[in-house]
């Protein structure tokens, strides 16, 4: 081959390449261009019936909604997702040197704290996953903190744990923890802790939560976990333990409730998977007849059963419980946690005299890479749901407030393992964030929403007389 003709080939490929190029990019805009002017779905307005009085925009908006389960569609979420984060990256819809939006101010409370609003709360976090269990969890992103007071043992691998990152960085639970997280919940409205327990927990920072609960005017339900021979005689030991050290009177930090059936005020307890032990030992502790019972005694309490199943149900009726809770807030993950079945709960728990507390949520979205146990997860293995900026959120609480519950858990402030943290948290590489929203989004979507369901209640009394109010009507502290 000649000279000329060797430099006419590589005139060509260079001509080739750059036209590849050019084609390429004009290819790119193209998309952006068509992703960016799709026009997303329009959801019609929600309007009540004509004869409801409803104070509130929000209510007047939401108040009488068809509630169905909500149906997810992966593909279109992801679709809006990346749009949104284009647009972001892109600056669409402003000047290209506009100065960054400033973080909105956070909002003081305006209403009381609302003890019928419960918010689960976990101490420690669990950051790390000590022992991974598939190879492809070892590339997680490795993170460790400058002056971070968690510690590990020399042979532990720290694989990170949780989808969101928080803006207070991976800290350890310490008292000057507890006690911005305990503001951050009492500004929102919130009235009642429910501490995450079992018996292995640190009893320094159990006095430590109950110190800061009570400088913060906040209560404290405790969630009895399962532990290893979790028995009926060791929960009757638990209980015991709480009321001879939190409780005993009208001051304590222990969150009582006042009961009108029977004219006295008692702390409210949770139990994890109540299911796991049968009904006739429950019979033995909560029937008024039984060997251990804590009914008509010093112990005595309003004792809640865990429920996943249509079946967990009866369970709590049979065993002698106050009542029951949905604990997980992934709608349609179990028959419990879905929303379009909160009415039959209800009115099971209307039908028996047992308390309804359905348990909403931000989302659920953790970091695990491996199917889950159908066995030890309530029999289901998919429990992830977007937060989809903050809608679900805003559905959950429509649900509940539909269904008229009297007491609401929230599921969680800072539960980070398992995704359902309101807590603060910011955009970091290879995490989950709140965008477009401030990492405070769902603290303040939470105290938006307890306001509406303070104005739900009194909206509600405002149309009955002394005579026809029943159990659901009452706003704060007080149960049949």
């Amino acid at each position: 081959m000649s000279l000329l003709n060797f430099k006419v080939t590589i005139k060509s490929m260079k001509l080739l390449i750059c036209f590849i190029g050019v084609s390429s990019l004009l290819l790119l805009v193209f998309c952006l261009y068509t992703t960016l002017n799709t026009p997303e779905k329009v959801i019609q307005p929600l309007l009540p019936s004509p004869d409801q009085q409803v104070i509130s925009y929000e209510l007047l908006r939401s108040q009488n909604a068809a509630l169905v389960p909500e149906k997810y569609n992966e593909h279109e979420i992801k679709s809006r997702i990346i749009r949104e984060k284009i647009k972001r990256l892109a600056g669409v819809g402003g000047p290209k040197n506009a100065e960054p939006m400033s973080t909105p101010a956070r909002r003081n409370r305006t209403i009381a704290l609302n003890r019928n609003i419960q918010i689960f709360y976990y101490a420690p976090v669990h950051w790390y996953r000590l022992h991974p269990t598939v190879p492809s969890d070892r590339v997680v992103s490795r993170i460790t903190e400058n002056g971070s007071a968690v510690s590990f043992r020399p042979n532990d691998d720290q694989v990170i744990n949780i989808a969101f990152y928080p803006k207070r960085a991976l800290y350890n639970t310490t008292e000057s923890i507890v006690r911005e997280h305990f503001h951050d919940i009492q500004n929102c409205g919130i009235g009642t802790i429910v501490l995450v327990w079992h018996p292995a927990f640190n009893e320094g920072l159990l006095r430590a939560i109950f110190k800061m609960a009570a400088i913060h005017n906040l209560k404290v339900a405790i969630e009895i976990l399962e532990y290893p021979e979790r028995t009926i005689e060791g929960i009757r030991s638990n209980i015991k333990y709480f009321m001879d050290l939190f409780g005993k009177d009208q001051d304590s930090t222990l969150s009582y409730f006042r009961v009108l059936s029977k004219q006295k005020d008692l702390p409210i307890f949770y139990i994890r998977r109540a299911y796991q032990i049968a009904d006739a030992d429950w019979m033995r502790l909560l029937s008024r007849n039984g060997i251990l019972t804590i009914r008509g005694t010093a112990y005595d309490a309003i004792v809640l059963a865990h429920i996943g199943t249509k079946e967990h149900k009866s369970v709590a009726r049979r065993g002698g419980f106050d009542g029951f809770y949905t604990y997980l807030p992934s709608n349609g993950a179990n028959y419990a946690s879905t929303w379009k079945n909160w009415s039959q709960l209800k009115k099971y728990g209307d039908t028996y005299k047992l308390m309804f507390v359905p348990t909403i949520g931000p989302g659920y979205y953790d970091r695990k890479k491996f199917s889950r146990s159908a066995t030890t997860n309530h029999g289901i293995n998919n429990i992830k749901r977007y937060r989809s900026n903050g809608q679900y959120y805003d559905v959950a609480w429509r649900t509940a407030l539909k269904n008229n519950a009297q007491i609401i858990t929230i599921n969680s402030y800072n539960n980070w393992v398992d995704g359902t943290q309101i807590e603060a948290a910011i955009p970091v590489f290879g995490f989950r964030d709140y965008l477009p929203g401030p990492p405070e989004k769902y603290l303040d979507l939470t105290q938006s929403w307890i306001e509406e369901y303070v104005k739900y209640k009194l909206n509600s009394m405002a149309r009955k007389t002394d005579a026809t109010l029943g159990c659901y009507d009452f706003i704060n502290n007080t149960i049949c």
